[in-house]
């Protein structure tokens, strides 16, 4: 039996830093939303002053608010510090040992990496890049944030101003929009994530490259050519093409296909890229191959059947959130009028997610899916939350 780092093992490895952003989104869109409910306080007429000091005091505002997330990061960086140092020694301890017993079973004598000066900067590189991603993310976020609370404060002030609506409708809308939009992660391209989302990408890969570097300095030291692809069910269908088979890493082999022009390995789209969860070991010939291919109609049937239940696991955990985040605003809203509009909307979006986990529950079972839990918790969500959107959920709540 070959040991490679297995495509369960690389799913699970990057959660506790997933955990760790989730914390701090939740976090995030608690303090805005309190700093937005608290703008109301004084009543219609405080709404009504001269613009430019209600301007001023959003300004205000919107700097404490920055100040607090900037605290909040800061505390959760040194948590994500340490989880993404353990996370990567983990992985590559175990991908070393996964190594070393093939090369014992072929009679060689492998060195031990963690004493080399060379494998323990390689790792520190890695380390140190995947860290500094993560803070790239929290940086654009806090700025974000900052920005959406100014815009939606603007908004309520304009809308009100100009008698568009009123004063309740407009502070609702304009919560709605925090509730609704939340803060994200904007990538160069244009393409946006949540910052846990964005963190468990992030981390997945530095992790798949840092041990994919150290086991193919040692394939370099070991004078090793061959290597064997890890497979699983359910691949990207780019993915399937490569997945569980041999590779000649020189591209000199006549009997095996160059490894990196077949897998990209080193490129993001490729092996050890974007998400990826295969893996690779070094191979001798004679030794056992344990992994099926998974090629064609299975594979796609099953990609896009978890692609499908993802899909939908997203959608639960998003609507978790603004009903989570629908409570905090109702909760600390001291206006009356503000609040029962609040409160009906939390109601609406707790009957929605009454729905969504229904449609979730039938998905399952009806494709013989594991319904999992795990990928359905958000952040800060317990069963008091969860009882609470069940009650606000029934139909003759509130009549």
């Amino acid at each position: 039996m070959v040991n490679i780092l297995s495509p369960d093992y690389m799913l699970h490895i990057s959660e506790g830093a997933e955990e760790i952003a989730a914390e701090l989104h939740a976090d995030i869109m608690n303090r805005i939303i309190e700093r937005m409910t608290a703008r109301p306080a004084r009543g219609e007429g405080y709404l009504l002053t001269a613009v430019d000091k209600w301007q001023l005091e959003t300004l205000q505002s919107s700097g404490y608010l920055l100040e607090d997330i900037q605290k909040e990061i800061a505390k959760r960086t040194t948590l994500q510090q340490t989880e993404i140092k353990e996370a990567m020694e983990d992985a590559g301890v175990k991908a070393v040992s996964y190594d070393d017993a093939v090369y014992k079973a072929a009679g060689l004598t492998p060195t031990n990496p963690m004493t080399s000066p060379y494998f323990i900067r390689l790792m520190q590189r890695n380390y140190e890049a995947t860290l500094g991603e993560w803070q790239n993310f929290t940086r654009t976020t806090a700025d974000a944030a900052q920005r959406a609370f100014i815009q939606a404060c603007d908004k309520a002030y304009h809308l009100t101003a100009s008698g568009a609506v009123g004063y309740t409708q407009a502070f609702t809308e304009a919560i709605n929009d925090i509730v609704e939009n939340g803060v994200y992660v904007t990538y160069p391209s244009g393409h946006t994530d949540t910052i846990e989302t964005a963190t468990l990408r992030c981390v997945r890969t530095g992790i798949a490259q840092a041990t994919g570097q150290i086991q193919t300095a040692r394939m370099d030291e070991m004078e090793v050519d061959l290597v064997l692809v890890s497979s699983h069910l359910g691949a990207r269908p780019s993915h399937a093409e490569w997945q569980g088979k041999v590779y000649s890493r020189s591209g000199k082999s006549r009997k095996y296909p160059d490894f990196v022009s077949s897998t990209g390995y080193g490129s993001g789209e490729g092996l050890c890229g974007w998400n990826c969860r295969h893996s690779f070991g070094p191979y001798f010939e004679g030794m056992e191959n344990p992994f099926e291919q998974y090629a064609g109609d299975e594979n796609r049937k099953a990609y896009e059947t978890q692609q499908r239940q993802r899909q939908l696991e997203r959608r639960i955990r998003d609507t978790k959130r603004k009903v989570m985040n629908l409570k905090t605003a109702v909760d600390n809203c001291p206006d009356a009028g503000v609040k029962s509009r609040l409160e009906q909307d939390y109601r609406r979006k707790s009957a929605l997610l009454a729905k969504q986990n229904k449609e979730y529950n039938d998905f399952c079972e009806q494709n013989g899916l594991k319904r999992l839990q795990d990928r359905l918790t958000i952040a800060k969500w317990d069963r008091k939350q969860a009882a609470a959107a069940r009650g606000a959920a029934r139909p003759d709540k509130g009549k």
